[in-house]
């Protein structure tokens, strides 16, 4: 995968190359993983880190599956949670005015009808009042009637692992996803030794803030005074994972090496984890939105001569996990897009040029070409011409 992380670093321009990227895949033929650049850039005449195989990433929205879709599967598999259970059962303030339609099923294909996002951090300053404030906004549209994208309600069914399992949503992960399967993976903070560098400071979010793009927010940058002008490592980047939720939470804060997404993805399709009942259920196509399934992105692509439907999911730092179903394809990795590229939260108070960044789906598409790539060239005879392809 050596090529791909240098087509990763490639990405972008003067200004916008990301620090560090790391690709690994998974096949039935092996695994392998590969990283270049940095884990933190060299600064101030200090030598920077390395980024290497093992480091860790801040996750982002790959949370949202690897954790808690994944955590979720485990539950319907043992009998303790049911998609179509009505999340008023778990969440005592989401009720009322549509609220009491909206099925854990609802929340993980984004068809709630929540906002998309909304900084809690503005609101509340601890998780108990953050998640109640999550509760009791109001729908944008009815249950079930559309697709739109939404941190809230992956925020919301990470709370209902927790009252479903009587845990923290950190010890639900361990004990029921991370000591089964082997995995490093964990919630933060993590030592920033071990962890890559995931953005320069919180000047993305408080651009969200200050120009209300991409979603109006009826706040100003002054109103919230917690703002980190600091790169962040080992700390999760997200701003209410990190400022209401003590970066703990269903949306993001999870850390991992991209091995572990690797085995986790192995994992899933394996069979053993999860029933394969309980996996056609989850892969299942929402009737409102073809490509989305139940917590993850659903795809169709060329694998080969064949079609592969693969299960995805990016994140906002640059990270992203996919498998595919019909034959063995797992692939993980990210591009740290938002180190060295982003820059301080400006001392003017003004918004942050974000335009020049690159785009995550830039990232995803790298990262996915190269596992195509070796899946294709694991099912050439050693003979053929293909099998003299460039190296990933």
């Amino acid at each position: 995968m050596a090529a791909a992380t240098g087509r990763l670093l490639a990405l972008g321009g003067a200004g916008s190359h990301p620090a560090g990227a790391v690709a690994g895949v998974h096949t039935a033929d092996g695994t392998a993983v590969a990283a270049g650049g940095w884990a933190r850039l060299p600064e101030g005449g200090l030598p920077g880190d390395p980024m290497t195989g093992d480091t860790l990433l801040d996750l982002a929205s790959v949370t949202k599956v690897a954790a808690t879709t994944t955590l979720i599967m485990r539950l319907v598999a043992g009998g303790q949670l049911s998609l179509q259970a009505r999340a008023r059962r778990f969440l005592p303030s989401f009720t009322g005015a549509g609220k009491d339609d909206v099925t854990l099923g609802h929340l993980l294909t984004h068809t709630a009808g929540l906002p998309p996002w909304w900084p809690l951090y503005a609101e509340a300053s601890h998780g108990d009042a953050a998640l109640e404030r999550a509760q009791q906004l109001p729908l944008a549209a009815a249950p079930g009637a559309a697709w739109r994208y939404s941190d809230l309600g992956l925020i919301l069914a990470g709370h209902i692992v927790e009252r479903a399992t009587t845990l923290g949503l950190a010890d639900a992960f361990r004990q029921l996803v991370a000591e089964p399967l082997g995995l490093q993976a964990r919630y933060g903070p993590v030592p920033a030794a071990r962890a890559a560098t995931s953005a320069d400071s919180d000047a993305y979010e408080f651009a969200m803030v200050a120009t209300g793009r991409p979603y109006p927010v009826p706040f100003t940058t002054a109103q919230f005074t917690g703002w980190r002008n600091r790169p962040l490592r080992g700390e999760v980047n997200d701003g209410n994972a990190a400022h209401a939720l003590g970066g703990v939470a269903g949306h993001a804060g999870l850390f991992a090496p991209v091995g572990d997404l690797l085995r986790l993805g192995a994992a899933l399709r394996g069979g053993e984890f999860v029933p394969p009942p309980v996996l056609a259920r989850f892969a299942a196509p929402a009737a409102v939105h073809p490509e989305q399934a139940v917590g993850f992105r659903r795809a169709t692509v060329q694998a080969g001569r064949k079609a592969l439907t693969l299960l995805y999911h990016g994140g906002f730092t640059g990270t992203y996990f996919a498998f595919g179903l019909e034959d063995e394809l797992v692939v993980g990795g990210g591009a740290m897009r938002l180190h060295g590229t982003l820059g301080p939260v400006p001392a003017d108070g003004g918004p942050p040029d974000v335009s020049h960044l690159v785009a995550g789906a830039d990232i995803q598409s790298v990262l996915l070409d190269a596992a195509l790539r070796a899946f294709e060239r694991g099912r050439t005879p050693v003979t053929s011409p293909a099998s003299t392809a460039e190296e990933l």
